[in-house]
């Protein structure tokens, strides 16, 4: 280029760009300088470039720095060779430029270079390069931190590797890639990975993509932050807000019932259900009222793998809620639960303030009541898994929670994963913790329950008792009086009676009164009945204590309907009796008996006028003797039922209304337990329990 000009272009066109033309002497020891006309000194740095600039016809550059006015400036010097052909001259083109902004700005791009490469090094979370082949070009010391692979272990090494086995990334990362342009970003996608060493790894994923500088392909930044300890605190919250929420649920549930054996179940199905805290086994116990035993009262969970297996595969085939599986439980259901239980039952353990006199083989119980702490025992805690520990659970790992109240010590629950094996955690002891609180408060609910239903048992059975005193102090009052004034009467009435009955029989036996006959026959029969009813009132007024004496019952009972015989053909009364063998003697007074028994015989044949049906049967029932009388006659209304016993009452139109007075009076002396059950137009049954009097054997 510079051949076709002229030297005066040539000057021209270099004084516009502030060049230098240096013509050098052979050995370029000196330079002349053919714009300024001056020689140009040099020293042995610039005579080795021109002559290596030169001799090789290659372009020559530099840059130097220079201070001047107290600042530093940086040129760049560039070199270019001219040889003449012509005449083989030589000349140097020098060309300088002051290149002190362009300097200082990449000097600040370095900086900020180098910075950004020791942020991103050093970078807490993981930045990763990928080519094109998802291969690792790029790995930063926040990526050895999370990852445990050093940089030279993951270089060009695949990016599978971090990620779970079962959600390889490459995958989903050609997926990200097909849907999305240049310069996009996948922001906050959380990916499961792991580490070198195997631990489970859960981090949240950026993903860039980035042209590479020949737009002929991208490269793939990840950015990996490790959220595994947000993770697992995230889920500690969540199951503790869930166990939280299921103790609430668990709560609730028992402390709505008060039956004591109801919330037993209640406690040990939610120690072991899988809605529940999970365990395999539960075992309840509670100290005795003297606080001196802990004494093993229910357990559940199976006794061996083949039986868990059953068990577990019917409740997964039926799924319940919690509520389901608490509410209709019913404890050793088919088998089941059978041999915890036989465990739990057949344990009683002494419990004392002094350890020294403890049973060295129950020490973690001792401990656990008498320092009130929940106890996990593992298989190394040989202190507490002692033989007769080990014998009776067989497993070699529990927990023991103490169920404390206000009052002191209420039980324990003991807990294990036998079928299992699996390992109980801190939280799931912080859980039965929480669970015991629940526990203590149901237990005191239904005991305080307890005591107060027995209190008012006892308030009502005293009450009914002393209205039932007061029923028979106003009645033996109400009768004695009545009796006074009977008998009173009864001996005003019997002799004027008596002689007007006689004289009414002898008339009739004259033929002067024939015209008068059924006026005398209404007469006598009127006395007659006066008669019995002075009886019947004589015989109440003298009933006294009854003189007991061992018999047999059947006797009195014949003899009773021997004296009703005719009374039963006349009224048209058809007898049926069923009298059981082997009938023991009872302790009676046989006159009272007989006058009871022939009472309501009486009145039997009475409510059937037209005839009907009489039978008595006995036998025994439960530990008596039982006589039960039952006739087709009118019955009672229900209205009358409750007053049959009082003197006097009466529905017949020539009832005296003491027949059963008296039977009532006997049967209370004797202690006998009697009831009424009578139907309109149906009939009426006596049902009489008498005591069974043991006769002692003879030798």
């Amino acid at each position: 280029m510079f051949e076709t000009l002229s030297i005066h272009e040539l000057v021209q066109s270099i004084e516009k760009i502030n060049g230098k033309i240096l013509i050098p002497d052979k050995d370029v020891n000196w330079l002349w300088d053919s714009i300024n006309h001056q020689y140009y000194d040099i020293d042995e740095h610039d005579r080795t470039l021109i002559k290596e600039c030169l001799d090789s016809t290659n372009l020559r550059s530099e840059i130097r720095k220079i201070a001047s006015d107290g600042q530093t400036h940086f040129i760049e010097n560039i070199y270019i060779p001219i040889v003449r052909e012509i005449n083989s001259s030589r000349i140097i083109l020098k060309l300088s430029f002051d290149i002190s902004e362009k300097m200082n700005a990449e000097k600040v791009i370095s900086e900020e270079r180098n910075k950004l490469a020791s942020i991103t090094s050093n970078f807490p979370d993981a930045i990763i390069m990928l080519n094109n082949d998802m291969k690792v070009i790029s790995w930063n010391l926040g990526a050895e931190s999370i990852f445990e692979y050093t940089s030279d272990e993951m270089i060009e090494r695949s990016i599978d590797i971090l990620f779970h086995p079962d959600n390889p990334f490459s995958k989903t990362l050609n997926t990200f890639a097909e849907s999305l342009h240049l310069n996009d970003t996948i922001r906050h996608h959380m990916s499961h990975c792991v580490s070198k060493s195997g631990v489970p790894l859960y981090c949240e994923l950026t993903v860039m993509f980035m042209p590479t500088a020949e737009m002929s392909s991208r490269e793939t930044v990840l950015i990996l932050r490790d959220k595994t300890h947000q993770k697992q605190l995230e889920d500690e919250v969540k199951r503790t807000i869930d166990n939280i929420s299921k103790i609430n649920e668990i709560s609730a549930l028992i402390h709505a019932s008060l039956d004591l054996d109801d919330i037993l179940d209640m406690i040990l199905v939610a120690a072991t259900a899988g809605q529940g805290l999970r365990f395999n086994r539960a075992f309840l116990f509670l100290m005795n009222d003297e606080k001196t035993f802990l004494e093993g009262r229910k357990a559940i969970g199976p006794s061996d793998p083949q039986e868990a297996g059953v068990l577990w595969t019917e409740l997964d085939q039926t799924p319940q809620s919690l509520k389901d599986i608490l509410t209709s439980y019913t404890s050793v259901q088919d088998g089941r639960d059978f041999k915890v239980n036989q465990i739990v039952k057949s344990l009683r353990i002494p419990i004392t303030q002094y350890p020294e006199q403890s049973d060295s083989g129950y020490l973690a119980f001792h401990e656990v009541i008498t320092q009130g702490h929940c106890l996990h025992i593992r298989p190394k805690d040989e202190k507490y898994l002692t033989p007769t520990i080990k014998n009776f659970f067989e497993t070699d790992q529990m927990a023991i929670v103490p169920l404390i109240s206000t009052e002191g010590a209420v039980g324990v629950l003991v807990v294990d994963n036998a079928i299992t094996g699996r390992l109980i955690s801190d939280q799931d002891l912080e859980m039965l913790k929480l669970f015991a609180h629940q526990i203590v408060a149901a237990l005191e609910n239904a005991v305080l329950y307890d005591k107060l239903r027995k209190k008012v048992e006892e308030l009502e059975e005293a009450h009914t008792s002393l209205k039932n005193s007061q029923e028979k102090l106003i009645r033996s009052e109400r009768l004695a009086a009545i009796g006074e004034l009977s008998a009173n009467m009864a001996h005003e009435i019997r002799n004027p009676l008596v002689a007007i009955g006689g004289f009414a029989r002898a008339m009739l036996q004259h033929h002067h009164y024939k015209e008068n006959e059924d006026f005398l026959k209404i007469i006598v029969d009127e006395t007659i009945r006066l008669e019995r009813i002075l009886n019947n009132t004589l015989t109440y007024v003298k009933t006294s204590e009854p003189t007991l004496v061992s018999q047999p019952l059947l006797p009195i009972i014949n003899n009773a309907l021997t004296l009703l015989h005719e009374r039963l053909e006349n009224n048209r009364i058809q007898l049926h009796t069923e009298f059981s063998d082997s009938i023991p003697d009872i302790e009676i007074d046989p006159n009272q008996i007989l006058q009871a028994i022939l009472n309501i015989l009486i009145n039997a044949v009475e409510a059937m006028p037209l005839g009907g049906e009489l039978s008595l049967k006995l036998h025994m029932e439960d530990d008596t003797v039982c006589l039960r009388v039952r006739d087709t006659g009118e019955g009672i209304d229900e209205d009358y039922l409750k007053n049959i016993f009082d003197p006097f009452f009466t529905t017949k139109n020539r009832g005296t209304g003491l027949g059963l007075v008296i039977v009532h009076d006997i049967f209370e002396r004797h202690g006998i337990i009697f009831r009424v059950e009578s139907e309109k137009n149906i009939g009426t049954s006596f049902v009489i329990n008498f005591k069974i009097h043991q006769v002692p054997q003879s030798s």
